[in-house]
């Protein structure tokens, strides 16, 4: 299986979790972005990267008359979003649509996702018009609360498998500050890029934090690795660790990038693989 299958397929088993336990937390900071972006007047609206759809509906209010395309690599992710917008499973780096037929690029929470997300950004910029717009959110890195830390010391301790590189490209590094982010969009020929950083915080139940790390990621795949007896074992572990825990032990806490840009440059191809 190639590495962009495994990639779909992982995503694709995460769908239905990631709709329901992380997608709902993210929209409110997904909803920032779109205030920060000129839709009201656009006519073609990119979600790249939509998911399970979560923003398409605070576009559409938004936006009332634009036509708006969800894009996504995985399947299942795309197969939660709302029927009634256009969905399409593809490549960010290779979009099917057309060069200058976009008026704004959504890119929300997708970035760190991607092998290379300066391709990702080129491609973006080709389907933009002159003056088009995009928006992107970022994190300043994987999550490091207690929590997740004990959780993932715990499996350590269980032997679960390392996390999996095939199928997980999540790399925060290339897109982990403002400056990062600016520099990419600025490569990609982007022009007039705000950037701005907000904090993210969430304080998890025990039993929502525990279905969270069961149901998705990389923590549910390590999880996967073990047998099913060191499973009980280690599940047994790790409910007792989180229920000894602090509230405050319990607050994911993160640092949002968001940068707004204009398309300015005048297009050019994404260099190719052989250079």
């Amino acid at each position: 299986m190639q590495s962009s299958d495994l990639i779909s397929a992982r995503y694709d088993a995460d769908a239905a979790a990631y709709e329901r336990l992380w997608a709902p937390i993210l929209r409110p900071f997904g909803r920032a972005l779109l205030e920060a972006l000129p839709l009201a007047g656009a006519r073609r609206i990119l979600d790249l990267g939509a998911g399970t759809g979560t923003l398409l509906p605070l576009i559409r209010a938004m936006a009332p008359e634009a036509a708006i395309i969800a894009a996504d690599g995985s399947r299942g992710m795309l197969m939660r979003a709302p029927a009634a917008f256009p969905r399409m499973v593809g490549d960010a780096c290779r979009l099917g649509l057309a060069t200058e037929s976009m008026d704004v690029a959504i890119l929300a929470f997708m970035l760190f996702h991607l092998p290379d997300p300066s391709r990702a950004l080129a491609e973006a910029r080709r389907v933009l018009r002159p003056g088009g717009a995009i928006g992107t959110i970022t994190w300043d890195g994987p999550p490091t609360f207690a929590a997740q830390l004990a959780w993932n010391q715990e499996l350590d301790a269980h032997g679960a498998t390392p996390a999996p590189t095939d199928g997980d490209p999540t790399d925060h590094r290339p897109v982990d500050s403002e400056a990062k982010v600016a520099g990419l969009l600025a490569g990609a020929g982007f022009a007039r890029i705000r950037t701005w950083s907000v904090p993210f915080a969430h304080r998890f139940g025990r039993e929502e934090l525990l279905e969270k790390l069961t149901s998705m990621g990389t923590s549910a795949l390590r999880l996967a690795s073990l047998p099913p007896k060191e499973r009980d074992s280690f599940l047994a572990s790790a409910r007792s660790l989180l229920h000894a825990m602090t509230g405050e032990d319990l607050v994911d806490r993160a640092t949002l990038i968001y940068a707004t840009a204009t398309a300015v440059r005048p297009i050019h191809s994404p260099p190719t693989e052989d250079g």
